[in-house]
C-alpha cells in the first residue's frame, strides 16, 4: 500500500499509531444512525488496527486494505477500506465524521481509493452494501456511478432485507479501459448507463459464430453458468447495463443493452427462451445439447459436476451497434 493524494485530502495506509486520533472520529454517534457501533475502547481499536497491518486475511486469499483520510490541516476525518478477492473483485466501505459531511470529502476519498484499486491492485469491479434508509451513502455511491444490483443479485449474495447492494465496474480495469479506448478510436459513443465487458463462447470458432448470429438478428439472448460467476466473484448482469461485447481477440465487436435477467435451473429453460437465444435450429433440444456441452466444460474448469438443476443466468439484450468492421454485414 502507498499514500494517496487528492486535491484536498491524503489517504494514509492505516496503522496502529492512528488509533488514538481515529478513536475520537469513530466515537461520533451521528455516524451510527443506520448501522454498526462505536469502538468500545482505545486499546481494542489499537489492537484491531495492529491486526489489519498484515493487509491479508489469515488464509492469505484476501487483501485487507485500509486508509485513514487526512485533511490539509492534518486532522483525520474518517477512513476508506477495501477487501480485495481473487479475480479482481472488491467490497468497499467508508466512514466520515459528521463534522465533515456535505463538503464532498467522502466521494473524493472513495474515488481516490477506487482509482488506486484499479491501478495498483488490478480490481475490475467493486460493490458496497448499505442500509436502505441511508440516503446519504446511496447518493454518494450514485455520484460515483454505482448501480443498484438486481433482486437476483441481492438474493445470491444473501443481502439483508433492509439493505441495498450497489455495484460498479471500474473504468481503470484493464478489460474495460482497453475496450473504451478502442471505442473512442472508432468514434463510437456509448449511451448513458453502467458499462461492462463480456464475450461469447470459449473458443475462437464459437465466439465468431455467436457474434454472427447477433449481427444477423437471430440471437437476442445469452446464458451463463451461475457457479462459474460465483467462483470468480463476478457480478450478475443487470437490466439496463450497456455491454461491450468483445471477440476472441478481446477486440470490441458489438454494443448491446441488457433488457431482462433471470436465474433458474438448467432444466427449466423454456422453448420460448431457446428461440430467442437463436442458436442452431432455435429449438429447445438444440439449446440443451449445446449448452450442456458448454456448461460441462465450465463445471470441469471450476471443479463442479453438471446437473439438471445447476443454476443458469439467462440474459436478454438488444443490439445497439456493430462497432467492428470485421463483424459488419
Amino acid at each position: 500500500m502507498r499514500t494517496v493524494h487528492t486535491a484536498r485530502l491524503t489517504l494514509e495506509p492505516q496503522v496502529a499509531a492512528h488509533a488514538a486520533e481515529m478513536f475520537v472520529v469513530l466515537s461520533d454517534p451521528a455516524i451510527y444512525e443506520h448501522e454498526n457501533a462505536p469502538p468500545q475502547s482505545l486499546n481494542g481499536l489499537r489492537e484491531r488496527f495492529a491486526e489489519l497491518e498484515s493487509r491479508r486475511s489469515p488464509n492469505g486469499r484476501e487483501q485487507w486494505l485500509n486508509w485513514v483520510i487526512r485533511r490539509p490541516d492534518s486532522r483525520l476525518i474518517g477512513y476508506v477500506q477495501a477487501t480485495v478477492y481473487p479475480g479482481g473483485h472488491a467490497a468497499i466501505a467508508y466512514e466520515l465524521g459528521s463534522a465533515w459531511w456535505g463538503h464532498g470529502f467522502g466521494s473524493e476519498a472513495v474515488q481516490a481509493m477506487l482509482d488506486e484499486l484499479a491501478e495498483r491492485f488490478g480490481v475490475r469491479d467493486v460493490w458496497a452494501v448499505l442500509k436502505q434508509e441511508n440516503r446519504r451513502s446511496r447518493r454518494l455511491l450514485e455520484r460515483l456511478r454505482f448501480a443498484m444490483a438486481s433482486p437476483a443479485e441481492h438474493a445470491r449474495r444473501e443481502v439483508e432485507r433492509d439493505e441495498y447492494l450497489m455495484l460498479r465496474e471500474l473504468d481503470g480495469s484493464s478489460s474495460l479501459l482497453a475496450a473504451l479506448a478502442r471505442l473512442r478510436a472508432l468514434g463510437v459513443e456509448l449511451p448513458p448507463g453502467p458499462v461492462r465487458v463480456d464475450g461469447y463462447g470459449d473458443s475462437p470458432e464459437l465466439s465468431q459464430s455467436l457474434l454472427a448470429l447477433i449481427v444477423e438478428g437471430r440471437k437476442r439472448a445469452g446464458t451463463g453458468l451461475l457457479w462459474a460467476m460465483e467462483a470468480e466473484n463476478e457480478a450478475l448482469p443487470q437490466v439496463g447495463q450497456i455491454e461491450i461485447v468483445v471477440d476472441h481477440r478481446q477486440e470490441p465487436a458489438l454494443v448491446t443493452r441488457i433488457t431482462q435477467v433471470q436465474v433458474l435451473p438448467y432444466a427449466e429453460v423454456t422453448a420460448e427462451y431457446a428461440a430467442i437465444e437463436g442458436e442452431g435450429d432455435g429449438s429447445l433440444a438444440f439449446w440443451r445439447e449445446a449448452h450442456w456441452a458448454f456448461f460441462s466444460r465450465e463445471c470441469h474448469r471450476i471443479g463442479r459436476t453438471p446437473s439438471q438443476d445447476m443454476p443458469v443466468v439467462c440474459s436478454v439484450f438488444e443490439l445497439l451497434a456493430v462497432v467492428s468492421p470485421a463483424h459488419r454485414r
